[in-house]
């Protein structure tokens, strides 16, 4: 039983290893990106991108093809809009690559350990909704980690601006002084505005980035002022108070609400935890429930109900501020 198990651990373990090679070969360096934006701009500029294209190969044009294949589909984008959001510097493609990869690893220990079909189902099935949890609670976790930077943002923004600096200085400065996650954004808003967008624009696409609300009151106040005109510094301050009371009273409610929380992860992963031991014990007196006949309702109308009451119990203790 070890042999099988190391034979398909190893097998996983390649397929990871060459598509982290192949996204590793067709990685872009910053300054060919930046030719392939001037490109467009500037004459003479062609012939490098056309020479890098060569130095791709054949791989590379194929993998940017299924991308560009995958993010055509409504899908594939809102996939790639998930990877930014959660900072994963990979495609959507390799991201799919990946997730097969698992599903396929999920049903070698599935069949390994138990020598049964249906456990190796089962695991496929759990190693399918891994990398999507994964990608979530990344994403959730990111932008938990955005807005509790917010208030010191707000501060150092109209302070800067209150010592004579401009909008685009005051927005270096806090991409310099604050860690990541928010100094990295508002670095990547200054190279968007030094590479021709807009202010507003370069704002906007941090936000697609940073789906926060907190975020989408701040870009609208400096929407609205530059509409309208008006004290930046002022307004700044007038919603570091507003976010600095929504962050507090989201601290409370999840403060409240964690013993609830951990509740509904322990009563969704209990059964299936007692399933797969109860398996791996016994298999032929699990494998009576997957027998032809009214057995079957039994499983699959306990994993309904184990989901409907997971998301009722994640819907009562979601509270909106």
């Amino acid at each position: 039983m070890e042999t099988p198990l190391l034979i398909g651990l190893l097998i996983a373990l390649a397929v990871l290893a060459i598509f982290i090679g192949l996204a590793r070969a067709i990685e872009v360096p910053a300054s060919s990106r930046l030719e392939d934006y001037l490109s467009d701009k500037l004459p003479g500029l062609g012939a490098s991108s056309a020479a890098r294209a060569r130095r791709l190969g054949s791989a590379g044009d194929l993998v940017q093809g299924v991308d560009k294949i995958v993010r055509s589909a409504s899908a594939g984008e809102n996939l790639a809009r998930l990877l930014r959001q959660a900072d994963l510097q990979i495609t959507a493609t390799e991201y799919l690559a990946l997730w097969l990869g698992f599903i396929a690893l999920g049903m070698i220990v599935g069949v390994v350990l138990s020598h049964n079909w249906i456990a190796a189902v089962l695991t496929g099935i759990i190693a399918a909704i891994l990398p999507y949890l994964f990608l979530r609670t990344r994403q959730g976790n990111r932008l938990r980690a955005f807005n509790g930077q917010l208030n010191t943002v707000l501060m150092q923004l109209s302070g800067s601006m209150r010592a004579g600096y401009g909008l685009q200085q005051a927005i270096d400065f806090v991409g310099h002084e604050m860690p990541a996650p928010a100094g990295k954004e508002f670095t990547q808003v200054l190279r968007d505005i030094r590479l021709g967008q807009s202010t507003m624009d370069a704002l906007e696409a941090m936000l697609e980035r940073v789906p926060s609300n907190d975020l989408q009151l701040i870009v609208t106040a400096i929407r609205i002022h530059y509409e309208i005109g008006g004290n930046l510094a002022e307004i700044l301050e007038s919603v570091s108070e507003t976010i600095r009371e929504r962050v507090r009273i989201k601290g409370e409610l999840r403060a409240l609400t964690a013993q609830q929380r951990m509740a509904g992860y322990v009563l969704a992963a209990l059964p299936i935890i007692v399933f797969f031991l109860l398996m791996l014990l016994n298999p032929n007196y699990e494998s009576r429930l997957f027998m032809p006949g009214p057995t079957l309702c039994i499983p699959f109308g306990a994993l309904v109900m184990m989901l409907t009451g997971f998301l009722v119990i994640r819907r009562v203790i979601q509270l909106d501020v």
